[in-house]
């Protein structure tokens, strides 16, 4: 829905953008939100009120259906327009790779609109993947957490012409490396645990990943990159295998490596998280 036309009243001969309407309701004054328009033959909706959000503080999963009750008046704010103003330098972001870093909501009625300073929303790091012993192999790194999810349309403003980059799904944990094994005369085989995998990137922190008794753990993922993937640990030769990187946001994470020691493959990396998921709904760039 494009931003509501605006009003105008004619004082002392100049042309002014009225900023509220009001009616009166049984002696009392009250403030108009919706009204409509006939356009061409078709009535259509224009919204008086508009709510202006600021966020200045880094914030963990914004949702507006509840984010929003913070600043409406009396619930009237929802049936008006409503501009999200988010600015430089704050992260919105999740620690849940199940919870989206940022929902629009469906209650806002009127237009909405995102607008970046320079901010980001990030979603959850996916965490790195377990390594595996002996003739197992390595433990896939998980999928990474939604940064934007649409439920409705909404029009976003970089504020300085760039593209979506700065909203970023999570990086994807990095998969655990392979058991490792090997034969003692011929007779009795060793093993040994691989590495786990580094946790993906993202405000939450992706947690790498355990390697096993006597293994290398995953780091965790931080702000902008993924964490290193565990080191190789060597027992009479059977080397456990080394636990993949975590992604950086927005990127896969890496495999776990295999062993020389064995013919185990090591986890896969896991799937960044999705950037934006629009459900449909329509997205414009301003």
């Amino acid at each position: 829905m494009a931003d509501a036309p605006s009003t105008y009243v004619k004082d002392a001969g100049t042309w002014k953008t009225v900023a509220g309407i009001e009616v009166k309701d049984n002696g009392a004054w009250k403030k108009v939100v919706k009204g409509e328009v006939n356009d061409q033959g078709t009535w259509k909706p224009f919204y008086v009120y508009k709510t202006v959000i600021t966020i200045s503080d880094h914030a963990e999963q914004i949702d507006l259906d509840t984010y929003h009750l913070m600043t409406a008046d009396n619930g009237i704010a929802f049936l008006g327009d409503v501009d999200v103003i988010i600015d430089g330098d704050v992260f919105v972001y999740s620690s849940d790779t199940s919870v989206p870093a940022f929902k629009t909501g469906t209650k806002i009625e009127g237009a909405l609109k995102i607008i970046f300073n320079g901010a980001q929303i990030l979603g959850a790091g996916g965490s790195g993947g377990a390594g595996n012993r002996g003739f197992a192999n390595g433990y896939a790194g998980g999928a990474g957490g939604i940064g934007l999810f649409v439920e409705k349309d909404i029009t976003i403003d970089n504020n300085n012409g760039a593209s979506l980059a700065n909203i970023l799904g999570g990086g994807g944990g990095g998969g655990g490396g392979s058991g490792g094994q090997n034969w003692h005369g011929g007779f009795q085989q060793n093993y040994t645990y691989g590495s786990g995998g580094g946790g993906g990137g993202g405000a939450s922190l992706g947690i790498g990943a355990s390697g096993g008794s006597g293994a290398g753990t995953g780091g965790n993922g931080s702000l902008n990159q993924g964490g290193g993937g565990g080191s190789a640990t060597a027992d009479d030769g059977a080397d456990g295998g080394v636990g993949g990187a975590g992604g950086d946001p927005g990127s896969n994470g890496s495999a776990g490596a295999n062993t020389n020691s064995s013919s185990n493959t090591g986890g896969a990396g896991g799937a960044a998280g999705i950037a934006i998921e629009d459900n449909g709904f329509t997205i414009t760039q301003v």
